[in-house]
């Protein structure tokens, strides 16, 4: 069960929070940003029990810093804060890492190859709503109601949903727990 060769030098979760205040990221998008984490941990180390290989370290990085552009596109009525979050994190020389942000809203690929740290973070973002893990219809219903309203918004979200229901029963099938108990085993899980 060998990590994956990653070249960037990761920052620890203070280096992820510090680079988080660089970037002005508010509390709230702090605070989504951790309970995915949360999720996406307990998701790969499920994975890695049933001997998947996920680079721990890379899908904490990851995790933590998926949002790190979502509050300057909110304030500068930019899109695809996953696209400026690439390119943050490229520029603050963390490439593997944003080229798995980059993949938090629209996977680039459908994963034949299995399971990897895009497809984790990508699915725990879709279990968390703020920082309350929900399952993916209450997760649906509040994009639709914050994001929905016209046509292709709608499409885009239906697209997503789709996505994001084949990858949990791709997930789960190689797990030994189900989708509703991930909140337990989240409360379980010491703290790092």
């Amino acid at each position: 069960m060998g990590d994956k060769v990653h070249s960037d030098n990761l920052p620890d979760e203070t280096g992820c929070l510090a680079l988080l205040k660089k970037y002005h990221t508010p509390q709230h998008i702090v605070d989504h940003c951790v309970k995915v984490w949360k999720v996406a941990k307990v998701l790969a180390e499920g994975l890695r029990q049933r001997s998947h290989s996920i680079d721990m370290d890379l899908l904490r990085t990851a995790c933590l810093l998926h949002d790190i552009a979502k509050f300057m596109c909110i304030e500068g009525g930019l899109a695809y804060h996953d696209r400026k979050g690439e390119e943050i994190l490229k520029d603050e020389g963390l490439a593997s890492v944003g080229i798995i942000v980059g993949q938090h809203v629209v996977l680039r690929d459908s994963g034949r190859d299995g399971i990897r740290e895009e497809h984790v973070l990508f699915y725990a973002d879709k279990r968390v709503v703020h920082d309350e893990v929900v399952d993916l219809d209450q997760r649906f219903h509040y994009l639709l109601e914050t994001y929905g309203g016209f046509p292709q918004a709608e499409e885009k979200l239906a697209i997503m949903e789709k996505t994001t229901r084949r990858l949990e029963e791709r997930i789960f099938c190689l797990l030994d727990f189900d989708p509703a108990d991930v909140i337990c085993l989240i409360e379980e899980t010491p703290e790092d």
